[in-house]
């Protein structure tokens, strides 16, 4: 092998260990435990769902 490819195949090793060890960090760490919704915030997103539920409601035909 010559010289050339030497330190091809040493950079190619060398991008590839730091790319995985970035990759085993930034996957390591846990994610942030959200809140439990409002009252508020649940009664919004019910509302939100029947008023849509409804306007899909009354733009569905009768199929006979």
């Amino acid at each position: 092998m010559t010289w050339s490819h030497v330190t091809t195949q040493t950079t190619v090793i060398m991008c590839a260990v730091i790319l995985m060890g970035t990759m085993m960090v930034g996957c390591s760490s846990a994610p942030e435990p959200q809140s439990d919704p409002s009252k508020k915030d649940i009664q919004q997103d019910s509302d939100r769902f029947f008023k849509k539920m409804g306007q899909e409601e009354g733009q569905q035909t009768p199929s006979r």
